[in-house]
C-alpha cells in the first residue's frame, strides 16, 4: 500500500455487499494487528475504523479487506500526523457518545469516549456495546457510564501528579438531553426501567460530586468521531479539535 492513492477518511459511509470469504487468501489478521498500536496509542482518528475491522477477525469478507486497505490509504496521506498538546492547559474534559444500532449485523450501538487534556486527546475508545439498546437514550446512558469510568480514573491519576487537581470537578459532555436528565435525576422513569442498574454508574458519580455533567451540541460532540463513518468536512473538524495534526 506504500504507493496507493491516499483518501481523506479512514472509513467509508458507503457499505459494500461483497460478503465473499477471503480469510485464507489475504493477511487480514496481520494487517489489522499492525494498525492496532496506532489506533490505541497515537491516532484516535483511526479508532473507529480499526475497531470495526477487528470485529471480523475470524471470518473477514472481501468488503472487510477493502475497508482495511482504505485505512492504509488514509495513512498514506496522513503519515506525518500525530497528537499535539499545549503546555499549561490543565482542564480535563471527557466526551461520550453512541451511534444507535449502527452495527447492521447485530443492531448494537457503538460507544465512543474521548478524553482531552492539555488541549489534546489523552485517551479514547471505540467499541461495540455488549447489549442491544432499546432507544437512543439507553445507548447514550451506556456510553456515558463508560465515559464516567474513564473520567474518574483520569481524575485520580492527575490528582497524584497535580496537587490541586483533587479539588476540581471535571465534566463529562453528553449531547442527549434525555440521557442527561436520567443521569442527574434519581427518580423512577417508566420508560427507563428496562435499563440495567450497572449503566447508572455515571449517576452515582454525579450525585457524589465526583464529576460534572454538561450538555454539548451534537456538532461539537468530539466522541462522534469514534462512533460511525463521518463525511470528510466534519471528520477534519473533529480530528483538529482533538489536536491530530501535522504541526510540530
Amino acid at each position: 500500500m506504500v504507493e496507493a492513492k491516499g483518501v481523506s477518511t479512514p472509513a467509508s459511509r458507503e457499505e459494500s455487499d461483497n460478503h465473499k470469504d477471503v480469510s485464507s487468501k489475504v493477511p487480514y489478521r496481520e494487517a489489522v494487528g499492525s494498525l492496532m498500536y496506532l489506533a490505541a496509542a497515537t491516532r484516535p482518528d483511526l479508532a473507529f475504523a480499526v475497531s470495526k475491522a477487528a470485529g471480523v477477525m475470524d471470518r473477514p469478507a472481501e468488503k472487510d479487506w477493502n475497508n482495511v486497505k482504505r485505512i492504509f490509504r488514509y495513512l498514506r496521506s496522513t503519515s506525518i500526523y500525530g497528537l499535539r498538546y499545549t503546555r499549561g492547559s490543565g482542564k480535563l474534559k471527557v466526551f461520550s457518545d453512541a451511534d444507535f444500532t449502527g452495527d447492521k449485523a447485530t443492531r448494537r450501538s457503538t460507544t465512543g469516549v474521548i478524553a482531552v487534556f492539555a488541549e489534546g486527546a489523552v485517551s479514547w475508545t471505540s467499541q461495540l456495546q455488549k447489549m442491544t439498546a432499546h432507544s437512543t437514550t439507553e445507548a447514550k446512558i451506556i456510553a456515558a457510564s463508560e465515559g464516567a469510568k474513564e473520567l474518574v480514573w483520569l481524575k485520580r491519576l492527575l490528582s497524584e501528579l497535580l496537587s490541586d487537581f483533587a479539588r476540581r470537578t471535571p465534566a463529562l459532555y453528553i449531547d442527549n438531553a434525555s440521557a442527561i436528565k436520567l443521569t442527574k435525576n434519581p427518580e423512577y422513569y417508566k420508560r427507563s426501567k428496562h435499563i440495567e442498574v450497572r449503566h447508572f454508574y455515571v449517576r452515582e458519580r454525579y450525585l457524589n460530586d465526583d464529576i460534572g455533567i454538561e450538555y454539548v451540541d451534537g456538532r461539537k460532540q468530539l466522541a462522534d468521531l469514534l462512533t460511525k463513518p463521518i463525511e470528510r468536512g466534519r471528520f477534519e473538524v473533529l480530528y483538529r479539535e482533538i489536536r491530530v495534526t501535522s504541526e510540530k
